[in-house]
């Protein structure tokens, strides 16, 4: 994405970094803070809020989750009914 990694790592370089001028280096610390800063202070910028949880939630493998929690599910119930064997 524009030689980044992905695309969240270019939506914050595009839109929240790319207009600071850093004169020291940075550290990864003080990237996060003022991101977190940006996305959640920004009072009249509610869309950020709402575009990042997106975006977020978008990187989410969904089928992993379904199938731990499935498998969780199936591991119970088969405990329950091998319990109720014995």
């Amino acid at each position: 994405m524009n030689g980044w990694n992905n695309y969240a790592t270019f939506r914050v370089a595009h839109d929240i970094l790319n207009d600071i001028k850093f004169e020291d280096s940075v550290t990864i610390d003080s990237l996060k803070e003022i991101v977190r800063d940006v996305v959640f202070s920004n009072v009249n910028g509610h869309y950020l809020i709402t575009d990042y949880a997106n975006l977020f939630l978008n990187t989410v493998d969904w089928a992993e989750l379904a199938d731990v929690y499935n498998t969780d599910i199936l591991t119970a119930k088969l405990n329950l009914q091998a319990e109720h064997e014995d």
